[in-house]
């Protein structure tokens, strides 16, 4: 049909685009994109081949000071290429495409200003689709309202996942579940009345009320099982790996 309207040449089955490598089985209807050759191409450049393998991206504990020296930030994020290469989202499992998330904050975790890490991670058939790990902009005066920011975040990732969901034909039926392992903070979400630890939440971090028992339902996890946990802060190794299992992440 394109060659009826333009000017077109057959280069046979698409390799790369825009960067990514795209591999297509068409019987099992299977896409996958990565980025592995531009990857070992920055391992290359910058000497990481055969870099040495931490044990954790960051020692347990370890903090962070502001730094102005340009060539130390970007000498950081290359350190880290090497170390990716073999690791990304769990094979998603055959069955019921499920999305579910999982929020979570460290309280008062940069000690700079008093703000908080918040991170989610979004799963599709138990493999990790979506996460994300940022410093709260605001100062949550709790452990209640830093989650209860968390927990914003990660549905309004959860409301885009189920539109795109929706329009690749895996259209979500039931009110996606949200973990969060603070009880306070599902309780907060639940019920709109105003109390004296938390009248002074700004009325934006309310949204995700309008969304209960439409496009998400909160459920509480326990922390051993808050698959969030390594987006908010450095844990010692066990506890790494765990983290990664729980937020549908393989290791090669």
């Amino acid at each position: 049909m394109l060659e009826m309207q333009f000017k077109c040449s057959k280069m046979g089955e698409m390799k790369y685009y825009l960067g990514m490598h795209v591999e297509r089985d068409v019987e099992k209807g299977v896409l996958r994109l990565h980025q592995r050759k531009y990857c070992e191409g920055l391992a290359e450049k910058y000497g990481l081949q055969d870099g040495g393998k931490p044990a954790t991206p960051l020692p347990s504990g370890f903090t962070v000071e502001p730094c102005a020296d340009e060539e130390v930030v970007v000498g950081l994020e290359y350190s880290g290429v090497r170390q990716r290469l073999q690791r990304g989202a769990a094979d998603v499992k055959s069955g019921e495409m499920l999305l579910s998330c999982y929020t979570d904050a460290s309280f008062n975790s940069v000690k700079a200003d008093g703000t908080s890490i918040g991170g989610y991670v979004c799963l599709l058939g138990g493999g990790a689709v979506s996460w994300r790990s940022k410093k709260h902009n605001e100062v949550g005066l709790s452990s209640c309202e830093t989650e209860y920011m968390a927990l914003h975040h990660g549905a309004k990732e959860v409301v885009w996942l189920r539109r795109l969901l929706e329009e690749l034909g895996v259209g979500q039926e039931k009110p996606t579940v949200v973990f969060c392992d603070n009880e306070s903070a599902v309780k907060l979400a639940k019920n709109a009345c105003l109390h004296g630890l938390t009248k002074h939440i700004r009325p934006k971090w309310h949204w995700v009320r309008r969304l209960l028992d439409k496009e998400v339902q909160l459920e509480i996890v326990k922390t051993h099982q808050q698959a969030a946990d390594i987006f908010t802060k450095r844990l010692a190794e066990a506890d790494h790996w765990k983290g990664m299992k729980l937020a549908g992440m393989s290791v090669h």
